[in-house]
């Protein structure tokens, strides 16, 4: 139950705006079902997630898009409330709209710097930055039609599986869902060939966001709702950290979640509100033992 509170009380400390730098904003954004059988054991039972990819001329951004609408909701209701009280936190209440457990971790590709940088949610955020991965693809004469959109399969064994993506060439952007990329065009679907990882094209629709639709200001400190929507970037505050460390991390979260996030609160202006939360009677979903994970994405 804490670490279900403490996971929203860790989002009053978004601070989005980056220093000397004008992130670009999403112009597409394409939505996807990833399927994936984590235990090989259980096949009939493969975790589920809506998912979404935020597309900029030269960015993109792989995230949940369950937890994207969560947060937006989330935030709003918490502005609100900051303005109603004048701009104090004093009375503020924390509703959990937090109805599952969702997949923490976005998927950041900058192919101008060709950067990609993986930011994790553990109260913090933290972030890894890496070159992006080469992948060698094989286009083949085959096509298909998803959604009335025309693609072209293209094939190419990475992080340990063959894949199989379709990839729609009236659609110039070379990103695609998790660390797919490369294909001249957008992937719609990709899978591999045991079908134990899938993304499932959803949907696809542009954005109508411009610069003039750019606030020139956050109306609330650390809560620019705006940015959240639309822009594709790192959180400024994001501690970079390395894979190895990130690894550790995420095995004390689990371990001890409401510790670790008090812990990561400590000395922030939100420790006693996190203190107070933490107390508080907040309804939380069905407990669900810990998933067993025996087929990771990236198998090497």
């Amino acid at each position: 139950m804490e670490k279900l509170v403490l996971f929203f009380i860790a989002l009053l400390l978004i601070d989005t705006a980056f220093a000397q730098q004008i992130p670009e904003l999403a112009v597409a954004k394409a939505t996807y079902n990833f399927i994936h059988v984590r235990d090989t054991n259980n096949r009939s039972k493969p975790y589920e997630e809506e998912m979404l990819l935020m597309l900029g001329k030269n960015s993109s951004r792989f995230t949940s898009n369950v937890r994207f609408k969560q947060e937006l909701e989330f935030i709003t209701g918490i502005e609100s409330q900051i303005k109603a009280n004048g701009g104090s936190l004093n009375g503020l209440t924390i509703k959990s709209n937090r109805k599952r457990a969702t997949l923490n971790e976005d998927y950041l590709t900058f192919f101008n710097e060709n950067k990609t940088a993986l930011v994790t949610r553990l109260i913090n955020y933290y972030l890894v930055e890496d070159s992006i991965p080469k992948i060698n693809w094989e286009i083949k004469k085959d096509t298909a039609n998803f959604s009335g959109i025309k693609c072209q399969k293209a094939t190419a064994w990475f992080g340990g599986r063959n894949w199989i993506a379709w990839f729609a060439s009236a659609l110039p952007f070379q990103a695609g869902p998790w660390k797919l990329n490369g294909l001249p065009g957008l992937i719609i679907e990709a899978y591999d060939d045991k079908k134990d990882i899938q993304f499932l094209f959803t949907g696809f629709e542009a954005t109508n966001i411009s610069e003039k639709d750019r606030p020139q200001q956050q109306l609330t400190k650390g809560l620019d709702i705006f940015a959240l929507a639309n822009e594709i970037k790192a959180p400024n505050k994001a501690i970079k950290t390395t894979k190895e460390e990130l690894k550790k991390l995420v095995k004390a979260s689990n371990e001890n979640p409401a510790g670790f996030a008090k812990a990561q609160l400590s000395g922030t202006p939100f420790a006693q509100l996190a203190e107070l939360a933490s107390k508080t009677n907040v309804a939380a979903p069905n407990a669900n033992p810990a998933p067993i994970m025996n087929n990771p994405i990236e198998i090497k």
